[in-house]
């Protein structure tokens, strides 16, 4: 997918040495072995791919908000939404300019967790697809909104995974 990504954007000089994932959880779960929703058309997107079918293990998943939120119940395993996962240059910014590549990686290590996608709940690096960054609320956004919002750093503790399959 990386190449892909790569290959359509040669014009504006990426590479693939300097590529990395660019995730986006979307608010639509698809439950059926089917793979529809249910009185929706998704039209794919204009760059990578969708991902569904995913089970997040350690956490529950808050849809509307598009972050995590402790467990409640007793039920290991939850249906993740479809992820879009697509691909961002991570080249150097010479300029420094506010909202530069290097300012915006540092906000997304405190708001984002860099969730890892295994393919079977053995977690090991064997069995390890990729990482992907998604919304966690860092202790600045903490501190503005309801005290239920955790730090990146939580969900690690947690273990919290994204898994391709439950057994």
């Amino acid at each position: 997918m990386k190449q892909e990504v790569t290959r359509q954007r040669k014009p504006e000089g990426w590479s693939l040495d300097e590529v990395d994932y660019k995730t986006e959880a979307q608010k639509e779960v698809i439950t059926g072995d089917d793979g529809k929703i249910e009185g929706k058309n998704l039209s794919p997107p204009n760059e990578g791919v969708f991902i569904h079918g995913l089970y997040l293990e350690g956490s529950q998943w808050h849809k509307q908000e598009k972050r995590f939120e402790e467990q409640v119940g007793k039920d290991l395993f939850f249906n993740f939404p479809i992820l879009h996962v697509t691909a961002e240059s991570t080249a150097v910014v010479t300029d420094k300019v506010p909202g530069s590549k290097k300012n915006d990686n540092k906000d997304r290590e405190n708001t984002h967790y860099w969730c890892p996608v295994y393919k079977y709940p053995k977690r090991n690096d064997r069995y390890l697809i990729f990482r992907a960054w998604l919304k966690a609320d860092g202790a600045a956004g903490a501190l503005k909104l309801s005290h239920q919002v955790k730090p990146p750093q939580n969900w690690k503790l947690k273990g919290v995974a994204l898994l391709c399959s439950k057994e």
